[in-house]
């Protein structure tokens, strides 16, 4: 999980405690502390915009925490519909990936990542005839 992380160093980078953080969002401050620690997913959009304001956040930070909120859900989605560490590191990794990459650079990296895709599925067609055969003679 990134959002943690990105919220609380945002937060002591301005030197807010969480307490006071919390009651200037509206939330109970053990609300604020399971966000922090990764116990609860990021707020929603509203209440992280109401964050931006308070900490006084750049554009790039703003971005930052709201990426680093999405990113989360949809990790936490995947982890609820129960995919497994290696599914969502991967999908972490993709994201995180793409973030860094124009439009034409995350074009290139899906069309490589069908061949792969065709790749393995071809591999694993032989290796099932293989075995098939293996099972026969």
């Amino acid at each position: 999980m990134l959002f943690p992380a990105v919220f609380k160093q945002l937060r002591k980078s301005r030197r807010l405690l969480q307490k006071v953080v919390a009651l200037d969002l509206g939330m109970d401050p053990s609300v604020l502390c399971g966000v922090e620690g990764g116990t609860r997913p990021p707020p929603e959009l509203a209440l992280l915009q109401q964050a931006a304001l308070l900490f006084q956040l750049t554009a790039a930070e703003s971005q930052q925490l709201l990426w680093a909120a999405h990113h989360d859900r949809l990790i936490g989605c995947l982890g609820q519909r129960g995919a497994s560490d290696e599914e969502m590191e991967l999908f972490s990794t993709g994201l995180s990936t793409m973030r860094h990459l124009s439009q034409i650079q995350v074009q290139g990296l899906l069309a490589s990542l069908n061949k792969i895709s065709k790749s393995a599925t071809l591999l694993s067609s032989l290796s099932s005839n293989e075995s098939k055969e293996v099972v026969m003679t």
